[in-house]
């Protein structure tokens, strides 16, 4: 096993902490307390250091959301601007650890990855090999995030990971929570996907499975023998409570897959149910995208919140075989030209603010303002940037 030295450095550079601010930036939540504190970005990059040697877990208060449909409770625990951007800093640093024998088909979490490139790889299984693709093993893993062992945890790092510094960073970040990894952290999703890269390569390599697919704790095996996808259900939940500390949740199934002509069950998967020759939404994925297209059409004006939520609806329809739905319930509703049309003009204007605010800031230091260049779209500029 490989491991790594010299990984709080990394952390601690400014180079690293300049680009972790960047990402962090993504969040709107985090802009707006930069904003309300008149940060700088220059400023929190110096101040980062600070944040990350003296780095102390904030006091937190857990927030209680309802997901989906059937509005499953989970618990998040919001990170403070401060804890995020050392977070970044630290997976930043850790990423080629983290990315060292990841298993080509874990879809969750993870740059490049999701359940679009998922679906396609599911589809491409069923299609191109129909003998293998005969039963499906579902199964997820019983209170992921919150029973992870941090023992084990803390164990696994520490064979890899030969940096003090690090591991005591790591180690305070982990211990925001008495029980399992705090779900809402930054560095969460990239710990638990590493922590089940054993499982991984113990259900492809020792067990054999021809087709299997992990989006986090949910996880898919394609075969052709029901009692071999059973003997293996078995092994995969010995494994997880002998060598990970964690529990196979007791709903798993193995059943036969969809064919003929409307025979066996489809599968539902990563938001997608897949059938032999289709893949349509979820029930409630598609429940949530009529609802919303009702309340935009009893509106007078759709906002740009509105506007975007639908738009990625859309995204979800186009690659799938729900045109049917979509044609009948969503059609009439929303017309997605003048959806498109309001992002588009808010995105431009959005693009002019960020202009006049980096003319004024250049021209404060003694600057002409053609020092700065941005296309701006004549519609909200009436001049050119000269």
């Amino acid at each position: 096993m490989k491991s790594y030295n010299h990984l709080y450095e990394k952390t601690i550079s400014e180079t690293n902490r300049r680009y972790a601010l960047s990402q962090a930036k993504h969040s709107k939540r985090f802009r707006k307390i930069m904003k309300h504190r008149h940060m700088s970005d220059d400023a929190a990059v110096e101040q980062s250091l600070d944040w990350i040697v003296n780095y102390e877990n904030a006091e937190h208060v857990p927030v209680y959301i309802y997901d989906g449909i059937t509005r499953k409770e989970r618990t998040i625990i919001v990170p403070t601007m401060e804890e995020l951007l050392v977070q970044h800093c630290i997976v930043n640093a850790m990423k080629p650890m983290f990315c060292k024998g990841m298993y080509e088909h874990s879809y969750a979490s993870l740059p490049g990855r999701g359940a679009h490139k998922g679906k396609q790889v599911i589809e491409k299984w069923i299609r191109t090999d129909s003998k293998n693709c005969k039963y499906v093993l579902k199964m997820d893993i019983r209170h992921f995030f919150d029973s992870i062992p941090h023992d084990r945890l803390k164990a696994k790092l520490k064979k890899t990971v030969h940096d003090e510094k690090m591991l005591e960073l790591l180690f305070r970040i982990i211990d925001v929570t008495e029980v399992g990894i705090p779900l809402g952290f930054y560095t969460s999703q990239w710990l638990s996907n590493w922590y089940l890269q054993g499982l991984d390569h113990f259900i492809k390599e020792q067990l054999c499975a021809v087709h299997y697919m992990r989006y986090m704790d949910d996880m898919v095996v394609f075969g052709s023998n029901k009692r071999v996808l059973h003997r293996m259900r078995q092994a995969i939940s010995d494994y997880l409570e002998m060598e990970l500390g964690l529990e196979l949740k007791a709903n798993w199934q193995v059943f036969r897959f969809s064919y003929g002509n409307n025979q066996g069950r489809d599968l539902d998967f990563m938001g997608f149910r897949f059938y032999r020759n289709r893949t349509i939404l979820r029930k409630s994925i598609m429940y949530k995208a009529t609802r919303k297209a009702r309340k935009i059409s009893k509106k007078e004006k759709a906002t740009i919140l509105d506007a975007r939520q639908m738009l990625s609806y859309l995204g979800w329809i186009d690659c799938t075989d729900t045109y049917l739905m979509y044609w009948k319930w969503i059609k009439p509703c929303v017309s997605f030209q003048q959806l498109k049309r309001k992002v588009s003009r808010y995105d431009k204007y959005d693009e002019k603010r960020v202009y006049q605010k980096l003319v004024s800031l250049y021209t404060a230091k003694g600057g002409k303002s053609h020092g700065v260049k941005l296309q701006i779209c004549r519609e909200h500029s009436p001049t050119d940037c000269t």
